[in-house]
């Protein structure tokens, strides 16, 4: 009898148990939500920025470094009034000016009426912890693709976008393309 007592505690504890990892699990699924949001919050302002800084460019996308010092964040600062939105939530606060974001290198001092699709034309995205104010990329990373903990995988095995069109989105990084294909809504680096 004593033993068939201690089955049944058992498995009252095993269930328990469960119980409580399940919750565990929920209360942490909810909390990276948030901060990927927030992650998009910051990120459009950082585009509406780079559009203001572009109309009053003459309708051209900033260059990536403006000095040996300062980059393309420097460049539409004023803009933005804040450098806490050149940081990702998500990211330790590392040093100040800094990003975590990148841009498009391949749209630097481009017209924007080059750009024929902005929709689908990657300008910003999640890049490296606290990187360099001028931190640029043309492509998705190869390393980016295979690395569980790169920033293309910061928000649940995704990243947050910024698109030349101004609007954010949410994407794993095997759905971005280098090449531009014409009738295609694939996102991509490519400008045309």
């Amino acid at each position: 009898m004593k033993h068939a007592f201690a089955l049944i505690e058992a498995m009252i504890f095993i269930v328990i148990v469960l119980i409580v990892a399940a919750l565990g699990a929920t209360v942490f699924s909810r909390r990276v939500t948030p901060t990927r949001s927030a992650c998009q919050v910051r990120l459009e302002q950082v585009g509406l920025g780079m559009m203001q800084y572009a109309q009053d460019a003459g309708n051209i996308f900033p260059p990536v470094r403006l000095t040996d010092t300062t980059g393309w964040a420097d460049a539409i600062l004023p803009y933005i009034k804040s450098p806490l939105y050149f940081q990702c939530p998500a990211v330790p606060r590392g040093k100040p000016h800094t990003t975590d974001y990148f841009y498009n290198r391949r749209l630097a001092h481009l017209a924007m009426s080059v750009c024929k699709s902005p929709e689908q034309t990657i300008s910003l995205g999640e890049g490296n912890d606290n990187a360099p104010t001028w931190n640029s990329v043309s492509q998705m990373p190869s390393s980016w693709l295979s690395n569980e903990n790169s920033p293309a995988r910061r928000h649940r095995d995704g990243a947050n976008y910024v698109f030349a069109d101004g609007h954010v989105k949410w994407l794993a990084p095997m759905g971005i393309r280098s090449t531009f294909r014409e009738r295609d809504s694939t996102p991509t680096f490519a400008f045309r």
